[in-house]
């Protein structure tokens, strides 16, 4: 088989760049540290989340945000530890862990820790966060009731 001369003629620089080419690094996700205490980290994502709530994924559908991939879950919301959600919420994530999203699933319940973006009009919630999955949020739920009900009784309204 014979090669044109073009061919040959890119062959060599398409090698070069290929090999010195410097590669890119991933960008993986970052999470900020939350501490090794369980009931620590638990009420430190209290704190820093707009919205705390438990409640089963209802629908889920693909957007995007510019060329970033999320996925809207909505929520029929059961119950509340800080802030008001509606019965029904929805809560926007990046697609894939190297994005920082969640991966939630439909017919499943979870515990979300989510954040009031006010740019984009939209609670959001991701990896970094505390959410879990029912099976996995009975401690983290125990961990809210407590911190809850101490700060109701600190602010003289005792549940």
């Amino acid at each position: 088989m014979r090669y044109s001369i073009v061919s040959r003629r890119w062959l060599g620089p398409v090698l070069v760049l290929i090999f010195l080419w410097p590669p890119q690094a991933a960008q993986a996700c970052s999470c900020m540290a939350l501490p090794d205490d369980f009931e620590m980290a638990v009420a430190t994502a209290y704190a820093r989340a707009d919205f705390v709530f438990f409640g089963d994924v209802t629908a889920m559908r693909r957007t995007f945000l510019g060329s970033l991939q999320q996925r809207e879950v909505t929520f029929s919301v059961r119950d509340r530890w800080k802030g008001s959600t509606p019965d029904t919420t929805l809560v926007r994530t990046n697609i894939g862990e190297i994005a920082c999203g969640y991966d939630f699933k439909e017919r499943n319940s979870y515990l979300v820790f989510a954040y009031w973006n006010q740019q984009r009009n939209q609670l959001t919630t991701s990896f970094c966060d505390m959410n879990r999955i029912e099976a996995k949020a009975k401690d983290a739920i125990g961990v809210l009731d407590r911190l809850t009900k101490r700060a109701a009784a600190a602010a003289g309204q005792e549940t």
